[in-house]
């Protein structure tokens, strides 16, 4: 019932009838599906990272690397995917290979980033929003910002005891070429899962 899902969801406010019509739902993981302690998650995410990068350059030229590689990744970049355009600027930028990179995340996310996984906020209530979105017979799309691979998304989503299977489709760094705030990030979205505009609705 609409009136359950707003006991649920008690952070916004929505009409009851405002999925009458909608076929898919689309839901956003930080602030949404879990809890962020603020910017603490993510400036430790950029620190660790910086922190294990030594060996690739000075701080001020990881900085720098960091940098055109943000700005790449969240422009409208000419890669086939964000994990392109992630590795391949950020490899050119430190003037090393890409498999150097690649081989320095893979450790990375396997040493680290579970422990900066650590300081997210469970929030009790996402485990019983998608499990009545799956009963309401919704498409439900985990639309989170194309930033990150599946593996470290759903380290994420353990937070809230929820996994990769609970979504049609997940919008990792390997399946998409747009991010968010970008309006092509939610037009590829919406053709990657056969909706229209009418029909969906973000939270």
């Amino acid at each position: 019932k609409s009136s359950d899902l707003k006991r649920i969801r008690n952070k916004i406010t929505i009409s009851g009838d405002w999925w009458n019509d909608k076929s898919h739902v689309l839901l956003d993981m930080d602030g949404t599906l879990i809890d962020q302690p603020g910017a603490l998650f993510h400036n430790l995410f950029a620190l660790g990272v910086l922190f294990r990068m030594r060996s690739f350059g000075s701080i001020s030229q990881l900085f720098k690397a960091a940098q055109k590689t943000k700005e790449i990744l969240l422009s409208s970049h000419s890669f086939s995917s964000n994990e392109d355009a992630f590795f391949e600027t950020l490899a050119t930028e430190l003037n090393t290979n890409r498999l150097k990179i690649e081989r320095f995340m893979t450790k990375f996310f396997d040493s680290d980033y579970p422990f900066i996984c650590l300081f997210l906020h469970s929030d009790p209530n996402a485990r019983k929003l998608v499990d009545l979105l799956h009963t309401s017979n919704r498409h439900i799309t985990l639309a989170t910002n194309a930033v990150f691979g599946r593996r470290e998304i759903e380290l994420r989503l353990k937070a809230s005891d929820l996994y990769l299977h609970d979504f049609d489709l997940v919008t990792s760094w390997d399946v998409m070429k747009s991010t968010k705030p970008h309006k092509n990030f939610f037009n590829e979205t919406l053709k990657k899962i056969g909706a229209i505009p009418e029909r969906t609705v973000m939270i």
